[in-house]
């Protein structure tokens, strides 16, 4: 399945986030043969500053850091931008959903190798898990910008051909840093043999030699992969280009690794060798998926129907409110932390809060079937649409959980697993079966799950709640009802079919105006007397008095003039406010001011 219309800044987005990983990989390169991973000892701060000391191998570090700071945007908007517009096409959610795990793994990866003190194992796993990013992008750009054709592009022998090239490339492009982390990058000082000898003498220089074997055996094969791809009978141009790229990147490569020794290793053919190899794997990852892109006539094949049902999946956990919902518990992470929390436990809850997110949402789906099936916003979900059993649903739920409580448990502590586990009781019970079909209050009260994230957050770090994480409980909690009754106003319509007594539906629009303003008032009151429980600093204060002061303007105008215009600008902006006052938060306690 293809969308009928692509879009030019979704495209120039995904463009720009692949293109940012090549860069990231490259400066990383440069930091490895500068010798400057150790420029900042600490994480995520460097030299416990923000802003790092004017020194050689900081800077060169430094910037590592900062090419990823804004990488790692572009990743998560790009995967918020697909399940917002294409949540109906497995072939562009799945591999982005699949990259922003991964950039999540990367980030604790990045903690672990400076911490750690860069053992070659987790440099070499660091480096596979960008390149496997780089990869999941690229075969999103391929399989969003080329449309299917009636026949495929690409004959099963070149499809086989391109999957062991591309396997070949990523084998050797790992055994290259490892060995590198190894000491053994400049054992051999000559090419193509080892100091002149026909056999290497050192163990180290055997280590060498092995990788020049593995990559000549590697180039060798990507060259008789380019000239399959020129010469396949029916293959579109855009196969014939990625060969061409394909054979230009390995002759490249074989140069550059043959200059190597040549310059002594000098800095910068070093990193040529790195970008140049990510290049040829780029090519490689770009043949594959052109060559195994769905055709018209494979869009019922297996790997299709199989990225499907991976796609029904994740739509029931509602990815988009789990990402929003795991930023509030880690704004609270680091405030209760008063700077960076240990990485393992922002990995732990980030993983445990969205399984048990996910879980909840998931046996929200199995308990709404009969609403959903009404609704002309929500018949097509999994369930209703007849792609995934209810039954099956509520089992991934409640799997979901108890991976959830299990893992929290296990490896951080009993209090966060507890509340994680009560988050989605209250969310299951009290909201979905209780309160949701039988009072015009359900949002305010059941909005109450939603809110849990930030006690998960402060219990991970500290073991116990305080008065700061109830506010942040209760800033979550006044803005739901906001945000969630400017949805209710746009699907009014909808909601009285189903018979679900939201307040539109039984009180009106003026009242549930009239209540969304008063909720407003509330919640920024809330942001703002943040400060006098918890010394967050003046960007934070600010930011929530601006931010703030904007959100009561739109709920001023949607008073004043009830109407889905209006409330679509709240509810929209009210998902980008809880976000912001969050990261301000966060930025806050990093920076100290």
């Amino acid at each position: 399945m293809h969308p009928k219309h692509t879009s030019k800044p979704f495209l120039a987005l995904l463009i720009a986030a692949a293109f940012a990983v090549f860069l990231l990989v490259t400066i990383g390169g440069t930091v490895r043969v500068t010798g400057s991973g150790l420029g900042c000892p600490d994480w995520p701060l460097c030299h416990g500053r923000i802003i790092p000391p004017l020194q050689f191998n900081t800077l060169v570090e430094y910037s590592h850091r900062l090419a990823a700071s804004i990488t790692s945007p572009l990743i998560i908007l790009a995967a918020v931008a697909a399940w917002w517009r294409y949540r109906g096409y497995p072939l562009i959610t799945v591999p982005l959903t699949a990259s922003l795990a991964l950039l999540a793994v990367e980030v604790v990866l990045g903690g672990v190798t400076v911490l750690a003190e860069l053992p070659p194992a987790i440099v070499t796993v660091h480096l596979a898990t960008a390149q496997a990013i780089f990869a999941l992008l690229l075969t999103t750009i391929v399989w969003y910008w080329q449309k299917p054709l009636a026949e495929a592009s690409a004959s099963p022998g070149l499809r086989r051909w391109a999957a062991w090239g591309a396997l070949a490339t990523f084998a050797v492009l790992l055994s290259g840093s490892y060995i590198v982390g190894q000491g053994a990058g400049s054992a051999c000082d000559r090419w193509p043999l080892c100091d002149g000898g026909l056999f290497p003498t050192l163990p180290v220089q055997w280590l060498n030699m092995a990788h020049r074997l593995l990559a000549a055996a590697g180039g060798l094969l990507a060259l008789g992969i380019a000239m399959k791809a020129s010469r396949a009978k029916g293959a579109v141009g855009s196969v014939r280009w990625a060969g061409a790229l394909i054979g230009a990147a390995a002759l490249g490569q074989m140069l550059v690794g043959a200059a190597n020794p040549w310059t002594q290793f000098s800095d910068l053919a070093r990193i040529a060798h790195l970008s140049l190899a990510t290049a040829l794997w780029g090519a490689s990852v770009v043949l594959l998926a052109l060559a195994w892109r769905p055709s018209a006539a494979e869009s019922s094949g297996r790997g299709v129907l199989a990225l499907g049902v991976i796609a029904d999946y994740l739509l029931l956990t509602k990815p988009l409110i789990i990402m929003l919902l795991l930023l509030t518990a880690l704004g609270s992470m680091f405030l209760a932390a008063q700077g960076a929390p240990p990485a393992s436990t922002v990995f732990l809850v980030l993983i445990g809060g969205a399984l048990g997110a996910g879980g909840a949402n998931a046996i929200n789906h199995y308990l709404d079937r009969d609403i959903d099936l009404s609704m002309a916003r929500t018949r097509v979900r999994p369930i209703p649409g007849q792609r995934v059993s209810p039954r099956k649903a509520l089992l991934f739920g409640i799997l979901l959980n108890v991976l959830a409580f299990a893992l929290l448990t296990a490896w951080v502590n009993l209090l966060s697993a507890i509340l994680t586990l009560a988050a989605t009781l209250f969310y299951v019970f009290v909201y979905t079966l209780w309160l949701k079909r039988i009072t015009v209050q359900n949002i305010v009260i059941g909005g109450a799950a939603g809110a849990f994230p930030p006690l998960v957050g402060w219990a991970a770090v500290t073991g116990s709640l305080s008065l700061p994480a109830l506010y942040l409980f209760a800033i979550v909690f006044f803005w739901t009802p906001p945000h969630f009754w400017a949805l209710a106003i746009m699907l009014q319509s909808d909601y009285a079919k189903a018979k679900v007594p939201m307040m539109p539906v039984v009180l009106g629009v003026p009242e549930t105006t009239r209540q969304v303003l008063l909720h407003s008032l509330i919640l920024v009151t809330l942001t703002i007397l943040f400060v006098t429980v918890y010394p967050v600093g003046w960007l934070y204060t600010s930011g929530a008095i601006v931010l703030g002061a904007y959100f009561l303007y739109l709920a001023w105008r949607l008073f004043r003039n009830p109407g889905i215009p209006a409330a679509r600008r709240l509810y929209l902006y009210s998902l980008l406010y809880l976000a912001l006052i969050f990261t301000l938060a966060i930025a806050g306690v990093l920076l100290g001011i």
